[in-house]
């Protein structure tokens, strides 16, 4: 094999060895995991519950509405809900929620400060009239199960610092089979980031968390944790914050903590979104950067090894090497992990998804690293300016 090849080969194969290592750390943390036992009534915390809303009119209604129908007593939550800066219905929706229902607090926002990231933002000027030790973060396209506040306030004690959960799409009609696929590819691909963090963070290590399904201490917002100037990763900044504090950082795998949101509505505005979540990943600490730059560049090494065959065409039984690696770990960790879970999945969908993913996962790194992406109407890069 050419010395070039040969060398680049290895180092491919470098990056494989630590990305089984990896699937492996994550599958020994996943098998920790179990469901706790739910407190009664006496035993709950109160708790405030923060959805922040921009242009959500299609949706915010029926997310209230499951948030109110909660089996949590009723003197012991409250609902802060944001209309930040909507041009729709969604104030008025909430205004009128809010006649009807005394447990729901709307704040309206008119402006967002040059410089400030707008969900968080939000997020802050909530947290001034939160009065509870404990607050639960949602999004306003999104549906709960009954006992979705009970599975949080069951978690609370003197040493939790956050704690996060699942979030699934889900979609009941479809224009056609070809949506039904990519919508499950979607899917899928999407529940593989929450498996992968709820492994680790079973093994102490926190990656990220969910934003639309978490709960935190409101103590955490006493040391500015949201860096305001970062436009996404309002969910990592308070766990990291949790993890300076020495608090606990739990995954929280009851059924009923499992929240249904709405997916992207195509392929274009499901790359978007991951090229916003992958915008934060610099910005994280060390050992997840390490983490994710591992993860990287053993994907990119899939794409770019076969290239290499111009040089020496004897690099291609390695590079089969490498996909049937990427495969084994990636098919046996997300077919164990959706099963736990008991969440529906079609096998020939987990490989559609295998087909595309490292490629995928490539571009929306690249371009969340060095590009610009679309949220709530408005073009961003990842660090916003004064």
């Amino acid at each position: 094999m050419h010395l070039t090849v040969y060398i680049i080969t290895a180092i491919a194969y470098a990056f494989a060895g630590c990305y089984v290592l990896y699937i492996f750390f994550f599958y020994l943390g996943f098998r920790k995991l179990k469901p706790h036992v739910l407190k009664k009534d006496k035993d709950m915390p109160p708790l405030t519950v923060i959805v922040c809303a921009k242009d959500e009119e299609e949706h915010i209604e029926k997310c209230i509405n499951s948030i109110l129908d909660q089996d949590y007593p009723k003197n012991k939550f409250n609902i802060i809900a944001v209309d930040d800066r909507s041009d729709d219905s969604t104030g008025s929706i909430l205004d009128k929620l809010s006649d009807d229902n005394t447990q729901l607090n709307v704040l309206h926002i008119e402006t967002c400060p040059s410089g400030f990231a707008p969900k968080k933002h939000a997020i802050i000027k909530a947290m001034e009239y939160c009065e509870t030790e404990f607050v639960v973060a949602t999004d306003a396209d999104t549906l709960h199960d009954k006992e979705w506040l009970r599975s949080y306030g069951s978690l609370c004690n003197d040493k939790l610092g956050a704690a996060t959960g699942i979030c699934i799409y889900t979609k009941d009609k479809f224009k056609s089979k070809w949506e039904k696929t990519w919508q499950s590819m979607q899917t899928i691909e999407n529940l593989s980031y929450n498996v992968v963090i709820a492994g680790a963070m079973a093994q102490g290590f926190a990656i990220t968390a969910y934003g639309g399904n978490m709960l935190y201490r409101k103590d955490l917002f006493n040391n500015n944790a949201l860096k305001k100037n970062i436009v996404s990763g309002d969910d990592s900044d308070i766990v990291y914050e949790a993890q300076k504090q020495n608090l606990d950082i739990i995954f929280n795998s009851h059924p009923a903590s499992v929240v249904r949101l709405v997916p992207e509505d195509s392929i274009k505005g499901a790359i978007n979104q991951h090229v916003r979540w992958s915008s934060k990943v610099l910005k994280a600490t060390v050992p997840v950067v390490i983490m994710m730059f591992t993860i990287f560049f053993f994907y990119l090494s899939t794409i770019f090894l076969p290239l290499l065959a111009i040089i020496d065409i004897n690099v291609l039984p390695y590079w089969l090497g490498l996909v049937l690696i990427k495969a084994f770990c990636d098919f046996s960790y997300m077919s164990m992990t959706l099963k736990k879970f008991e969440i529906p999945f079609k096998f020939k969908h987990l490989f559609f998804m295998e087909i595309f993913h490292s490629l995928f996962i490539v571009w929306v790194g690249l371009y969340g690293t060095f590009g610009t992406f679309t949220w709530k109407g408005a073009n961003y890069k990842k660090t916003l300016k004064d």
